[in-house]
């Protein structure tokens, strides 16, 4: 069986549908705020990315944080500051860099997960009329 796929638009929901929408995009959307809160707090964590369900950069900000830090530690540690010492300081930086330059990002990255949340469940309402 073929299905073809139309956009349903908000102005052809019923009262229903649209009170099923909104309970549902309250319970899915993410708020710019929280995620602006745990970018200011933990961006170089990758906090932020984690909570746009964005888990493989969120992975990757983690990692080239805490790869390069852990290192450090261990050669101060050590008392060794050598070569290395330097090379994982400039990854460190660069990847405080990143997660700077990727805050210019996050306001679109909230509204396109908002978006494909709301669409995901005007998706489920159209399959509800048509079953």
């Amino acid at each position: 069986m073929i299905k073809f796929k139309s956009n349903l638009n908000k102005k052809d929901l019923t009262l229903e549908e649209l009170g099923f929408l909104e309970t549902e995009m309250l319970k899915k959307m993410k708020n710019k705020e929280a995620a602006w809160g745990l970018w200011a707090g933990l961006h170089f964590w990758g906090a932020h990315r984690f909570y746009t369900e964005d888990f493989k950069y969120g992975s990757a900000m983690f990692l080239s944080i805490m790869l390069p830090l852990t290192a450090i530690i261990i050669l101060l540690y050590n008392d060794t500051i050598n070569l290395l010492f330097y090379i994982f300081l400039g990854l460190t930086a660069c990847s405080l860099l990143w997660s700077w330059i990727d805050a210019f990002f996050l306001n679109t990255r909230i509204n396109d997960f908002n978006e494909t949340v709301e669409q995901s469940i005007l998706d489920h309402i159209r399959e509800t009329r048509n079953a």
